[in-house]
């Protein structure tokens, strides 16, 4: 095993270990849930938003690891965790449009009966 596998496993097993303690920030912060009117769950919203982010910085440094392997562990990871934000983000802004498109173009059958001039 090289120097720079050995360095990126241990940055990886480093933000794995983050877990834990994202864990329990999570469960303390989202303990009840929603107010009085509206009840929201969002209990896991910080864990599972990490450990997402976490899976695709894994992969990406991976491939940054293979593809440049005399850049650096710590550079690779950096540009990783950049990118993994990026990907994230734009892979939320991607599903609200997809299911914003969604509820659009699924037509209650009252709608249909009514804008169609020829069904009475």
């Amino acid at each position: 095993m090289t120097s720079i596998w050995r360095k990126h496993l241990l940055i990886c097993l480093f933000l794995g270990l983050l877990l834990i303690p994202i864990y329990f920030l999570d469960v303390a912060s989202m303990g009840n849930g929603g107010g009085n009117w509206i009840t929201l769950d969002f209990k896991g919203f910080i864990f599972w938003t990490y450990a997402t982010f976490l899976a695709i910085e894994v992969v990406l440094s991976s491939i940054g690891v293979l593809s440049f392997p005399r850049a650096g562990a710590p550079r690779i990871h950096f540009w990783a965790m950049l990118f993994s934000v990026i990907l994230l983000i734009t892979a939320v802004v991607v599903y609200g449009r997809l299911l914003r498109a969604q509820a659009v173009s699924v037509v209650s059958p009252f709608e249909s009966a009514t804008s169609n001039p020829h069904v009475r």
